[in-house]
């Protein structure tokens, strides 16, 4: 039996790295563009950018081996089925219980080793990779104005062009932006109808010759009432420091994906602390609010609300009191329901916020799970589609794929809304397919069809025309 279950291993091993690496390249298509990208834009140094492609493996690896374990069984076990080999294993006494066996062991322990992944490894390379690849964001190569676009030369100068010429260096309709500091909400405006690029790679400056154009300014802050335009033919403008190299930081905060399990749950424990909070404050505001309509009720402590003085004589000069005191309580109403709506609000963003971190909580185990779920899943469609060859091994697996994407983008969606539990969202993808596959796998072990269709021939009618007797 040792033998046999190393014969099904070694069957669904290899189906299972050509999935992962096929599956893997699939995933990273959009970051081999990227990584492409960063020579070209960024002018990222080759052992950078390959390290920004290291980093961002991990992430695949979290959802391709999942899913190569599919391929795996569906290919391995396939053409055994198709060679005939788990027909003769039935022959002698081997059910499917047997194949499963060794199959759910290796999905387990893969389960194992991908959820001690996720909990040491994955958040430590995103947190790495988040690091890196704000450091190569707040690099600026030369040549980095884009048209149609507010781009930063420093903190605080800012140019947009219309239309630029990357040949001639030449950019028109120009509004540069400049601050005395950063915050600075009256800066410097300069207009100019076109003007030059030129850079010097040796001193690290870009020079701006700006033609027929004008400059805005308030001289003095103090005195808001003088206000400067100088207007030009010809202005040039030295900016220092345009190019700059990646400068590495140790950035300490993490996001939901930057942290491991304990982290997450520490988080979530503090945003429903803060929520604690907040309903006490709510319930603070509302006693507040009952007490205070209590003594409106209460004609002993009416004046502590309304004041000591008396209500005027006069008509006019009463409806007029009448309707001042109508208004502030009217005001103190508005104010405290605001006051509440506010705190909703606030509420809610934490409500959020604890959502996010229990479904990436939920999402280390859940994903790794579904190694498990998709044998199981796997072995009877693998046996019951052999004789339609690998085609239909890979239409069932992608179909499989679709359903199990749908479920856990779907409900971490939900989740993070509030309107579905994390443990649900992050765990439903599995229990549907568990749901269909364990029907599914004890109809192949009694040998049944999956869709079962039963003929019943209609009972013969005796033929009157060619003269059958109806009792013979």
């Amino acid at each position: 039996m040792r033998l046999l279950h190393k014969h099904l291993i070694d069957a669904c091993r290899g189906p299972f790295f050509f999935g992962l690496s096929v599956i893997t390249f699939l995933l990273m298509i959009e970051t081999l563009f990227s990584y492409v990208d960063l020579f070209v834009t960024k002018g990222v140094p080759f052992t950078v950018a390959t390290q920004v492609l290291l980093l961002s493996l991990p992430h695949t690896f979290a959802l391709s081996i999942p899913m190569s374990v599919l391929v795996g069984v569906l290919m391995g076990v396939g053409q055994l089925a198709a060679d005939n080999e788990i027909t003769a294993m039935k022959a002698s006494g081997v059910s499917l219980w047997s194949v499963l066996r060794p199959l759910m062991a290796a999905a387990a322990v893969i389960t194992l080793a991908l959820t001690a992944y996720n909990h040491f490894f994955f958040p430590r390379m995103n947190h790495t990779l988040a690091n890196l690849l704000r450091d190569i964001h707040q690099m600026r190569p030369m040549l980095e104005i884009q048209p149609q676009q507010f781009n930063d030369l420093n903190d605080r100068m800012t140019i947009f062009v219309a239309r630029k010429d990357d040949k001639t260096g030449r950019i028109e309709d120009v509004t540069i932006i400049e601050k005395e500091k950063p915050g600075d909400i009256s800066p410097r405006m300069t207009f100019a109808a076109w003007g030059t690029i030129i850079t010097d790679h040796a001193d690290n400056t870009m020079i701006l010759e700006l033609h027929d154009g004008e400059t805005h300014e308030r001289q003095d802050p103090e005195n808001p009432g003088k206000y400067q335009v100088i207007r030009f033919k010809q202005m040039t403008r030295i900016i220092d420091n345009a190019e700059q190299d990646l400068q590495k930081t140790d950035r300490k905060a993490k996001s939901d994906r930057e942290m491991n399990l304990q982290e997450l749950l520490r988080a979530a424990r503090r945003e429903r602390a803060r929520q604690k909070d907040v309903q006490e404050r709510v319930a603070d505001f509302t006693t507040n609010f009952l007490r205070w309509e209590w003594n409106l009720l209460d004609s002993g402590h009416r004046a502590l609300v309304l004041g000591d003085g008396p209500l005027p004589q006069e008509e006019d000069r009463r409806r007029l009191a009448v309707a001042e005191r109508f208004r502030e309580t009217r005001t103190k109403v508005d104010r405290t329901a605001e006051q509440c709506s506010f705190q909703e609000r606030v509420l809610d963003s934490y409500i959020v916020k604890e959502n996010r971190y229990l479904v990436e909580f939920h999402k280390k185990f859940a994903i790794p799970f579904a190694c498990i779920v998709f044998v199981l899943l796997g072995v009877p469609m693998a046996v019951t589609s052999s004789r339609s060859g690998k085609g239909i091994s890979v239409s069932l697996a992608i179909g499989v794929f679709v359903i199990y994407y749908l479920f856990l983008v779907g409900g971490e969606k939900l989740a993070d809304r509030g309107r579905l539990d994390p443990f649900l969202a992050m765990w439903s993808a599995n229990f549907f397919l568990l749901a269909i596959g364990i029907p599914v796998f004890m109809r192949t072990v009694r040998e049944s069809s999956i869709l079962s269709i039963t003929h019943k021939p209609r009972p013969r009618t005796p033929d009157r025309n060619r003269g059958e007797d109806p009792g013979s």
